[in-house]
């Protein structure tokens, strides 16, 4: 039986090698590959503005300090002027709607925004004396340079067209008391880029705290020093008129109104003294009268 035997003795070897191979431990998984390393990307300025831009500080109603604050009816209605010929000389997406527009308004409006004019000279004369026209022209290039802005200019010229047409569509008599609300809607594109600038600047102060160890950038520019204000409507003792309509009449409704005086020989009226305006607060600070800026209208349209 040596047969046998030789072939038991292989398959006793062959079952020691299964047990065997069975009792070993399996090898360890590979270690796990790191995370990619994603980028970080530095905030950038919106609306292609440049970087280290300066903007306004937020005033007392969280509304940003531009030159169009604190201004009457008279004024708004001129900063709305100027706001539109800027418009009509930057926007030219539409076909050069915004200079159709604003040529129309100098001839259909002529009257109203003329009467606006004087009156913001007054108001200046009364302020400010002989240099009240400098101190005129002063806050002009301001506001021309405000509504300029050229990251701004994409999302302001649809709203200058908007409200071009609006003013257009109006009679001359409601253009006054329209004027504050024409100027603060073209006010608004510039109101959001300085809110979006402002969010610009947060997020890169928390990128340099994190990843610009190597990199130093400026997270906080100095703001821009508050624009000057107008003065006021000058007092009606000086003899200037009002800058919006008279308030509705406050006689009760179905009331018998008073009767009219007797055309013949009315009552002498005695004439109240002249009473002197009262002492002028300049309200921009003492120094040397910036250049002159003449303020022309475009030439109207030859078509």
């Amino acid at each position: 039986m040596p047969v046998v035997r030789r072939f038991a003795g292989r398959l006793s070897l062959v079952s020691l090698a299964a047990i065997a191979a069975c009792s070993t431990p399996p090898p360890p998984p590979p270690p796990t590959p790191p995370p990619a390393v994603v980028e970080t990307i530095r905030p950038r300025p919106p609306m292609g503005a440049v970087e280290g831009m300066s903007i306004p500080e937020v005033g007392a109603n969280g509304q940003y300090l531009t030159p169009n604050r604190g201004v009457t009816s008279n004024t708004a209605l001129w900063h709305v002027r100027m706001a539109l010929n800027v418009a009509a000389l930057a926007c030219h997406d539409s076909g050069d709607l915004a200079r159709t527009q604003y040529n129309q308004m100098l001839h259909v409006h002529k009257s109203v925004l003329g009467e606006a004019n004087a009156a913001v000279d007054r108001n200046y004369a009364a302020a400010y004396g002989g240099t009240g026209t400098a101190y005129r022209e002063r806050l002009n290039t301001v506001v021309y340079n405000f509504f300029s802005l050229p990251p701004v200019t994409k999302s302001f010229c649809p709203v200058a067209i908007a409200v071009g047409g609006r003013l257009l569509a109006m009679s001359s008599a409601e253009m006054l008391a329209n004027a504050p609300v024409a100027l603060a809607e073209l006010e608004k594109p510039f109101q959001d880029f300085y809110a979006a600038y402002a969010d610009y600047l947060r997020r890169l102060a928390e990128w340099q705290s994190r990843f610009g160890a190597t990199v130093t950038v400026v997270v906080s520019p100095t703001p821009l020093p508050p624009p000057p204000v107008p003065p006021g409507e000058a007092p009606a003792a000086a003899g200037y008129g009002r800058s919006l309509p008279p308030p509705p009449s406050t006689m009760t409704p179905g009331a018998t109104p008073p009767a009219a005086l007797p055309s013949a020989a009315p009552p002498p009226v005695a004439t109240p003294p002249r009473v002197a305006p009262p002492a002028v607060v300049p309200t921009l600070p003492s120094g040397t009268p910036p250049p002159r800026l003449t303020v022309q209208p475009l030439p109207a349209s030859q078509e």
